[in-house]
């Protein structure tokens, strides 16, 4: 694939973004303001109506013309975008944000308010253009790969980083960070919208994959690639141009960028035969040796339900003709490949010395993965290091993460309200959320008092009724390795 740098802005290194700040935070366009309106967390890619939209802000205040500006793409009066901008419109004109014609101003770019800010975007019509340079905003996949990332070392790369949203996390959170994409309309936006959010230190590099890193290695490596396994498109942001899985080539490679210890989040989707056999492939784009590796897979589509939930959202399919043409093409491309299912999760790697390396496959849906699920990843991380050292499991002395909660489930029958089920949760509810019984209970409580889980053994022995347990040592051990590997319980 080719590449090229075009500019979107003109003097973006000298325009102060201060004025606009203003007129946004003034006029109530910002995450908080628009949430206490009603609007969800994902407003902008949801199914609501424009009137619906409009319908919750005051008619003629600044805020719906903003949102009709910004976020719906309706031209304004340029009398009245005057009013609403004041002096600050001669700099959004110069930069080339707005443009100007027949008495009209209009946004070149959907402006987007999430919580530390704004994010710039293309309107979702760009989808159309021939050139397939489209630039999403920030998306559902975006959200959870944030979730996922520990803040780990001090320099981190964001490989197909679209506008940076992750980097300017990473940013805030004290790393140096490299933004990496192979769309340079998507780095364009980027700096605009860092620029906008006061965000410094974002290093934007157009980029196929690694090539423009070569030689250089991070402590922590994000990545949500165009991960859509469909039989080839123009479509930069989510597909390959052809049938090669961009996963597959980029996790190849990984490895090589990771420093010592260093870890990676790749958020991904493959193709695969049967439900059986659905760790195999991604675990083969990356080798063993010197890697520690875990797979989550968190969604499992048939071939038609995996291709219409793409296609069905893609404006570039108007009409039923193209929508069953296209369809028809990518189901015959799965047919032919032997494909019967695609899954969806991420991988979490780390650099490890050889003969310390590990592998692990979880399937389960996350629910809402909470924003401190990078704290769940590196207690799996580290816990299953740990259990690969053979410990003594049962003398080991363990803490109980911060967060850890269980929840009861009660039936009423005739003889008043039981207790049918105990739920157990990890803090991000992304290691563990899961059925337990009462002596999980009790194993963590005494593990929260400073006893080691041979307390539970001597508690257990020294009831008459239970003394005779053959196995009791090996049930608890095996009982303490469960809760290890999952980040509930952490030896201290």
């Amino acid at each position: 694939m080719s590449i090229s740098m075009d500019c979107l802005f003109k003097n973006l290194d000298s325009w102060n973004p201060e004025g606009l700040r203003m007129v946004l935070n003034r006029a109530g366009f910002h995450r908080t303001a628009l949430q206490t309106l009603g609007l969800p967390e994902n407003w902008l890619r949801s199914a609501a109506p424009r009137a619906a939209l409009l319908g919750r802000s005051e008619q003629g205040s600044n805020l719906e013309l903003l949102l009709r500006l910004f976020t719906l793409g309706d031209p304004l009066d340029g009398g009245v975008a005057l009013q609403l901008f004041g002096d600050v419109i001669h700099g959004l004109l110069e930069i080339g944000l707005l443009t100007a014609g027949s008495g009209q101003i209009r946004s070149r770019f959907q402006i987007s308010p999430v919580k530390e800010g704004w994010m710039a975007c293309d309107f979702p019509e760009r989808q159309c253009d021939p050139t397939g340079d489209y630039v999403m905003g920030v998306s559902p996949s975006t959200l959870l790969l944030s979730s996922l990332t520990p803040v780990v070392g001090k320099r981190a790369l964001e490989l197909a980083s679209g506008i940076g949203w992750q980097s300017g996390n990473l940013v805030k959170a004290g790393m140096s960070v490299v933004a990496v994409d192979v769309n340079a309309r998507a780095l364009e936006l980027g700096k605009f919208s860092a620029r906008l959010c006061g965000i410094d230190g974002i290093d934007f590099r157009l980029s196929d994959g690694f090539s423009a890193v070569q030689g250089e290695t991070f402590d922590l490596i994000v990545a949500n690639p165009p991960y859509v396994q469909s039989p080839g498109g123009g479509m930069i942001y989510k597909e390959a141009p052809v049938g090669e899985s961009i996963c597959a080539r980029l996790l190849k490679q990984l490895p090589d960028f990771l420093e010592p210890g260093g870890i990676a989040v790749v958020i991904l989707n493959w193709s695969h035969t049967s439900d059986d056999d659905w760790s195999e492939v991604p675990l083969s784009w990356v080798a063993e040796r010197g890697v520690r590796r875990w797979l989550f897979q968190s969604d499992c589509s048939s071939p038609g339900d995996y291709a219409w939930r793409w296609i069905s959202t893609d404006l570039r399919f108007a009409d039923d003709q193209a929508i069953i043409d296209e369809m028809r093409r990518w189901l015959t491309h799965y047919q032919q490949n032997g494909i019967n299912r695609i899954s969806g999760g991420f991988l979490v790697l780390q650099k490890c010395e050889p003969g310390d390396e590990w592998t692990r496959a979880d399937s389960r849906s996350p629910g809402d993965v909470d924003v401190r699920a990078g704290q769940d990843v590196l207690r799996v991380l580290n816990n299953q290091t740990w259990l690969n050292t053979d410990p003594d499991l049962l003398t080991t002395r363990y803490s109980v993460p911060d967060g850890i909660r269980s929840e009861v489930s009660m039936g009423l029958a005739k003889t008043g309200w039981e207790r049918q089920t105990i739920r157990l949760i990890s803090p991000a509810r992304l290691s563990y959320d899961g059925q337990i019984d009462e002596n999980i209970l009790r194993l963590l409580a005494l593990a929260a008092e400073g006893n080691p889980p041979l307390a539970m053994v001597e508690e257990v022995r020294s009831k008459p009724e239970l003394a005779g347990i053959p196995d009791l040592e090996a049930r608890i051990t095996d009982l303490v390795r469960e809760l290890v590997s999952h980040g509930m319980l952490v030896p201290c």
